[in-house]
């Protein structure tokens, strides 16, 4: 697996403006995990926002392809998704299945709620882009009564609580070595943005 970088904040707006404002300050290293325990404004596709209460899994990934490899991102969530629900399975035992394009749903009791959401933006740089691959999974934190009949945990499917943390190498491990096979070499080792002090 390939060396990453991971920043861990206690809380901040979205983990997806921290990363995008440290790519265009020049203060970013390839494959940095960017973690925060607490998002205020947690964002989902079409800006939608994403609950982010204390106890949940709320990262960003920064990676890099060339503009030539960007015609096979629009299935990177789908990828991605895959990574999520092979975690979920191999390391928390939970049975889950993919809803097109970026969620994530857990099957509990007799029906699948949904469990992660994925939000992927890109930017530009040269003749690159980068990536950034926005993840949350619902671990303990509550789920709010207007999302319970939709929305579940990794607590209350195992009824146990789990560090949320101990989900990123595993998930890191089945992306990589899924983008690798598909994208080619969507994560370069090496990056063209000076890192910060």
């Amino acid at each position: 697996m390939y060396p990453v970088e991971y920043i861990f904040l206690k809380e901040t707006t979205s983990t997806q403006d921290i990363a995008r404002d440290m790519i265009k300050n020049g203060r970013i290293k390839i494959n940095t995990v960017i973690v925060a325990e607490i998002q205020s404004n947690g964002r989902g596709q079409k800006d939608n926002i994403w609950s982010s209460p204390k106890g949940g899994l709320y990262f960003s990934l920064i990676t890099m392809t060339d503009e030539k490899n960007l015609k096979n991102l629009k299935d990177l969530s789908i990828t991605t998704a895959k990574a999520v629900k092979k975690t979920l399975n191999k390391k928390y035992q939970i049975t889950a299945r993919i809803k097109k394009p970026n969620d994530v749903y857990a099957l509990f009791s007799n029906g699948y709620k949904k469990i992660s959401g994925i939000l992927i933006e890109t930017i530009p740089y040269d003749f690159k882009r980068f990536i950034i691959t926005g993840i949350g999974v619902n671990f303990n934190n509550p789920i709010p009564d207007i999302l319970s009949n939709r929305a579940t945990s990794i607590y209350e499917i195992r009824n146990k609580q789990y560090k949320p943390v101990g989900f990123i190498r595993p998930f890191l491990k089945e992306y990589f070595n899924t983008t690798e096979k598909i994208y080619g070499k969507v994560n370069n080792r090496k990056s063209p943005i000076k890192r910060g002090n």
